[in-house]
């Protein structure tokens, strides 16, 4: 799985053991080691967007492991559709204008711009 940010508010995961969970802090990529019965959690755009850029979306990557498959069990938390997020960073927008302008910016840019596109832009 390539590079990207959830758009979820919150996101759980249970990785099993295999490993491959990569998060890019700093601008290095971090392997993320399986605990066993740990669960990560993992903070989505939704959340920076509500937390006006207080809690940051985190970026995350999986590798393929050589010695086996990996297979993982997510659990995503979004906002309602029609709610309204609203913070001093961001002009108001729901999680259903956000979805479709990221399907959109897939569809003709190959790739997610995500919360950028809502931004006010800085004077």
């Amino acid at each position: 799985m390539e590079a990207h940010t959830d758009s979820s508010v919150l996101s759980i995961m249970n990785q099993e053991q295999v490993g491959g969970f990569e998060l890019l802090k700093d601008d290095k990529w971090l392997q993320v080691e399986p605990i066993p019965d740990a669960l990560i959690l993992n903070l989505g755009d939704m959340m920076q967007a509500i937390s006006n850029d207080g809690y940051k979306s985190v970026k995350h990557r999986v590798k393929p492991n050589k010695y086996g498959e990996r297979y993982s069990i997510c659990y995503f938390v979004f906002p309602a559709e029609g709610s309204v997020i609203q913070s001093p960073k961001y002009k108001p927008f729901t999680y259903s204008d956000f979805q479709a302008q990221v399907q959109q910016d897939i569809k003709t840019m190959g790739f997610k711009i995500g919360l950028d596109r809502f931004k006010f832009k800085q004077v």
